[in-house]
């Protein structure tokens, strides 16, 4: 029923026209069996088995028309409101804040990703068919009231009883497919973990050995234990459940007429049509787990849509109910380009349970300004990297932009100031902004200034390749910053991976060009070599800011 209402909220006319549709493929299929049963019981005489011929011709026609409309409809409808899920979550996700998404974590977001919408489509293919079987059941059953109504009754106690126990048999199996659920997210983080930590796994075969050992295999042994007891428990109901058919047939045949006399005719037609709904109901019993399942998963999606930050606007920005407009920075008479007042936030420390501030700050940076971030691991430089991009917002204090205040109603227009390569990047194989032939160029340009034109070509908008080493993966995410072409661009420790060539282009090039363009460039960097470089560096130490005057003398200490 939760896929139906789904469905529903997605189409209401795509929906009724499929369930039209079905009611006419099941009546006709109904029909069928009418229209045999007389055929079978008839006189053989040619004048009376001619008009039945056509008939059942006819409804054949009708039979495969209808059905198969509303299995199209059905699967156009769920191919449709699966596009919309995949869409809507996605736009979702870039709507949360980064700090929130952090806290969902990364494994189970990505199951839910992938293998719950995955599971959501297996179950929508089998909700075609599986709509179909429900009206020939239905159309079948008023059939049968119409042959004789006593035996319907006996037959729709007997199935009661059926579904009682049914919904019996049925707890334990389920509550598996629960437990499935859960330790799906404990199998992804585990398999993620042996992904990310090949290379420490590699340098020490016996940790590699028991990380194998002793948590991927207990872990994936607990997942299959429990999904083969839960899918037995499904078989079992299943194949149960088939064979009440054949009992049912039985007792139609041989116990009945004792108690309930019914003419040949009858006996014949009822037992036909329970041989009949043998395969529709046996299909919807095999579909049944993977609805189920679907279920959880469905609800596991609805979870994180609940979790998730408000669906964007249509241009993929939030705006306050109070109606503020984007934030569209202006020119404001003077070189400040940023200004920082009070901002605190507190960041996670060495200890689990512990936390500390960073703030309060105060700071000033000037448009076109080269500003170096230098500071000890744990002091806070990330953290300050990412309330500067707008990705965690102040717990105190605020951010002005050009002397424009920035809060929600305009922190995605913020954000589009912006270009980072961060220490932990992700590089993307597709260069969105390269869609042009004139944007093709300029980033085949920067590949020869970074000597990376004998590896990789832009071609299409993506990089040919992106099989490479870190190093080089770094100056591909380079490349993709500076076609963005943004005014502030931030780099969290991008020279660290780089070897001495590619460092003094870095810093000696590639810096002052992005200056000359009238960029704002911040460089969270441990490079004292360079220092010269900067036009001013400050130094976060305890969660403290403050800029350092002679960086050389000071470092050099």
């Amino acid at each position: 029923m939760n896929l139906l209402a789904y469905l529903y909220r997605q189409s209401r006319r795509l929906l009724i026209l499929a369930m039209l549709t079905g009611i006419l493929g099941g009546l006709s299929g109904a029909c069928l069996v009418s229209v045999i049963s007389e055929a079978i019981s008839g006189t053989g005489k040619l004048a009376s088995i001619a008009p039945l011929a056509w008939m059942f011709f006819g409804l054949c026609a009708v039979s495969l028309i209808s059905k198969a409309t509303s299995e199209i409809v059905l699967l156009n409808l769920t191919q449709s409101a699966i596009f919309k899920l995949r869409v809507d979550i996605s736009r979702k996700l870039l709507a949360t804040p980064h700090k929130r998404l952090q806290e969902l974590g990364k494994h189970g977001l990505l199951v839910i990703l992938t293998k719950d919408i995955d599971i959501f489509v297996q179950a929508f293919q089998y909700l075609p068919a599986g709509f179909g079987n429900v009206i020939v059941i239905l159309a079948c059953l008023g059939y049968m009231a119409w042959l004789s109504w006593p035996m319907l009754l006996v037959f729709l106690a007997v199935l009661v009883v059926s579904v009682v126990l049914y919904q019996a048999a049925e707890r334990r199996p389920r509550r598996h497919l629960a437990t499935v659920r859960e330790k799906m997210d404990a199998l992804y983080q585990n398999f993620r973990g042996l992904v990310e930590g090949s290379k420490e796994l590699q340098l020490n075969a016996e940790r590699g050995r028991r990380f194998v050992d002793e948590v991927i295999t207990p872990g994936a042994r607990d997942f299959r234990l429990t999904f083969v007891r839960g899918m037995s428990g499904y078989t079992w109901v299943a194949n149960s459940g088939t064979m009440l058919f054949y009992l049912m047939i039985g007792a139609v045949l041989f116990i009945v007429p004792h108690w309930l006399p019914q003419s040949t005719v009858v006996l014949t037609s009822f037992t036909l049509v329970l041989l009949y709904l043998i395969r529709p109901i046996g299909e919807l019993m095999y579909a049944l787990p993977m609805v189920r399942q679907a279920a959880i998963s469905l609800g596991k999606i609805e979870q994180l849509n609940g979790q998730l930050d408000e669906e964007p606007t249509a241009d993929n920005t939030r705006i306050r109910r109070d109606g503020k407009q984007d934030f569209k920075p202006g020119f404001n008479g003077d070189q400040t380009l940023l200004q920082l007042r009070g901002v605190c936030h507190h960041y996670p420390g060495a200890q689990e349970d512990s936390h500390f501030m960073l703030g309060p700050i105060d700071l000033d940076i000037a448009r076109g300004e080269i500003l170096f971030v230098v500071g000890g691991n744990g002091s806070g430089k990330t953290t300050f990297a990412m309330l500067l991009l707008g990705l965690y917002e102040p717990e105190a204090g605020h951010i002005r932009l050009n002397g424009a205040m920035v809060d929600e109603s305009n922190l995605h227009a913020y954000r589009q100031e912006f270009t980072g390569v961060f220490a932990d990047f992700h590089l993307f194989e597709q260069l969105l902004t390269a869609g042009d032939y004139e944007s093709q160029m300029r980033a085949n340009h920067y590949l020869n200034v970074l000597q990376m034109q004998h590896k990789v070509k832009v071609e299409n908008g993506r990089f040919s390749t992106i099989n490479l080493s870190t190093g080089q993966r770094k100056r591909l995410a380079l490349v993709g910053a500076y076609l963005e072409d943004r005014p502030i661009y931030l780099f969290d420790e991008w020279a660290a991976d780089q070897d001495p060539v590619f460092k003094r282009v870095f810093y000696t090039e590639l810096l002052p060009d992005l200056k000359a363009r009238g960029k704002t460039v911040i460089v969270i960097t441990h490079d004292d070599a360079y220092f010269s470089c900067a036009d001013r560096i400050i130094k976060v130490e305890d969660g403290k800011i403050r800029e350092v005057e002679n960086a050389l003398l000071e470092f050099a200490a």
